[in-house]
């Protein structure tokens, strides 16, 4: 400890004790999750993990991010106290100051996402932040505006405020949020657990400082910056140098009826990636548009997913990717445009950027999700006893496969949240989960197979009136394979028999209706007639794909009757397949 506290933050500092320091840093972010968690009182902050905590020094530059965050709440945090300081900068603050703000342009695209940040006070002198940003299950406006026009549809939005000064709550505040949501208990609860989340966090980091003996955190700052700047750079260094060009067309249509388009130019250079995103769609009057905040998130995970999955994230691990977006298009839109359900179009500058990638570094890259964009069911209505409710089922399809390894199946990604749970979800809402499971034959075909997407059946259990926004994607147009990978199958939803929706909609929910989610599988990776019989085999056991598939996607032949192969009329048709 004394050698510690003598090293100081220079240049010369031991290693050791400087990773001693960086590690308490993230084991304080990580005492703000638990807290989150622990204390939240929706099952979308609880339960599926939809945030992300973070701690800054006293200019606003983030030091450390929790091990548990979503990459686009994550991603959209460096910039957030920055735009905090400017409306109220460090002098104006005092202790037992706590603010917030929901602006999607400020904030992680769409209203849910609500942004609370304390300022950290040692001997007197602000020092620090701890932040919290939790998905809220209602910010009030139309329950999923799925065909929102513009931003004021959407919901509440909280410019930067304060929610607590000095230690007194901002009563007006409050009364404005409670009057404007579905469920002010839960949405108020949830603002509580953050700001106890925070304040935990602020003790943790006031508490390593004096173990420590640091006066400030700026010198701390700067250092764990540096050290993730470098490593991220040295891993984009080792790529090889050069430019391409990759375009996404979205099932989706602009305004003028033409499919959305995502197009970016990669420049790898001297350990930089420089995206540019010119051609690119322009804005919509339709709620998929993602704020420059939301697309950065976006285009730096792919880089840091691929190249360095266990760097530690700070305000460095954003500087060696450069992204350009014009303003005024879909990934970079213009206030008020709508943007509720942002990762329809967000989720697909990972698609967009992978693909470039695999020119330059096929090894390196994975194909196409089903996991993308998030798919998300949000309902609200009245319980039997006449309560009322609003609540969020979370399933997601199969992540797309990779050079070496197969995809993984039912799991959110690249948004990183967890499922629902079906026994949270029946005990939160009056319904009944008939079916949940993994889909055979969903996964793309290909040497390294796509993961596979599920299938869930909920029942309406209530006679009471009931509304439900109903989204998901990939529901026209499957995730491709790479590599001569085959792709997985489409994403369904439909209520009752009635015919499936080609894009995110609301509808009401009557007493014993079913809605039938297919949630749709990623892409392969490779031809699918040379992945090794033997894992053709265990697929086929444990109930990924069926004889069919093995015969007619991987030219696999079985024995009558059994689950064998075989061999030989095994090796014909692949004989003829590469002939």
């Amino acid at each position: 400890m004394n050698e510690i506290r003598s090293a100081g933050f220079d240049s010369g500092m031991d290693a050791v004790a400087f990773q001693v320091i960086w590690s308490r840093l993230v084991s304080v972010a990580d005492e703000i999750a638990t807290t989150l968690v622990k204390t939240a009182f929706s099952l979308v902050v609880r339960d599926n993990h939809d945030y992300a905590c973070s701690l800054y020094d006293a200019r606003g530059r983030m030091l450390a991010q929790s091990t548990q965050c979503t990459p686009g709440q994550a991603g959209s945090t460096p910039t957030v106290l920055q735009d905090m300081l400017r409306v109220y900068p460090a002098g104006t603050l005092a202790e037992g100051d706590v603010l917030i703000c929901n602006d999607p342009w400020i904030g992680a695209g769409h209203a849910p996402d609500v942004f609370i940040a304390t300022p950290v006070f040692l001997d007197g002198r602000l020092s620090g932040f701890a932040c919290t940003c939790a998905h809220h299950a209602d910010m009030g406006g139309r329950l999923g505006a799925t065909d929102a026009r513009d931003v004021y549809e959407e919901g509440l939005i909280i410019p930067v405020s304060k929610l607590v000064e000095a230690g007194r709550e901002n009563e007006a505040l409050y009364r404005l949020i409670v009057r404007n949501v579905r469920m002010p208990e839960k949405i108020i609860g949830d603002i509580r657990a953050q700001i106890a989340a925070n304040h935990v966090g602020a003790e943790g980091l006031k508490r390593m400082m004096r173990d420590f003996g640091l006066d400030a955190l700026e010198p701390l700052a700067d250092r764990v910056s540096a050290h993730s700047e470098a490593a991220l750079r040295a891993a984009i260094a080792r790529l090889p140098e050069g430019e391409v060009v990759n375009e996404v067309r979205h099932e989706l249509t602009d305004d003028a009826g033409e499919r959305l388009r995502i197009r970016v130019r990669l420049t790898l250079k001297d350990g930089e990636a420089r995206l540019d995103f010119a051609g690119t769609s322009p804005q919509v009057m339709k709620p998929i548009n993602a704020v420059l905040n939301i697309t950065r998130a976006y285009c730096v995970f792919p880089f840091i997913a691929t190249l360095c999955p266990d760097l530690p994230i700070n305000a460095g691990a954003f500087r060696p990717v450069v992204v350009d977006v014009p303003e005024g298009t879909v990934l970079n839109p213009v206030y008020p445009a709508p943007g509720m359900y942002r990762s329809l179009v967000s989720y697909f500058t990972v698609e967009a950027i992978m693909g470039a990638l695999h020119r330059i570094a096929p090894e390196r890259v994975m194909a196409p999700s089903g996991t993308y964009p998030l798919w998300i069911q949000k309902l609200s209505g009245e319980r039997e006893d006449g309560t009322a409710f609003v609540t969020i089922f979370n399933a997601q399809g199969g992540q797309g496969a990779f050079a070496d390894r197969d995809g993984v199946s039912a799991v959110v990604f690249p948004g990183n949240i967890a499922s629902t749970s079906v026994e949270l979800f029946e005990h939160e809402a009056p319904f009944l989960v008939e079916r949940r499971g993994l889909l055979a034959d969903s996964g793309g075909p290909g040497r390294q197979r796509g993961g596979l997407g599920q299938e869930s059946v909920l029942r309406c259990l209530s006679g009471r009136p009931m509304r439900a926004a109903l989204s998901g994607g990939r529901l026209v147009e499957p995730a491709a394979g790479l590599s001569g990978g085959g792709p997985g199958a489409c994403g369904a939803i439909s209520v009752n028999d009635g015919p499936g929706f080609v894009r995110a909609g609301q509808t009401d929910l009557r007493e014993g209706d079913l809605v039938r989610l297919a949630q749709p599988g990623g892409g392969g990776f490779g031809p699918a007639h040379e992945r090794a019989p033997e894992a053709v085999a265990r697929d086929l056991r444990a109930g990924y794909i069926t004889r069919e598939a093995a015969e007619r996607d991987y030219a696999v032949a079985l024995r009558p009757g059994t689950l064998e192969i075989d061999e030989s009329r095994t090796e014909a048709l692949r004989r003829a397949l590469a002939g």
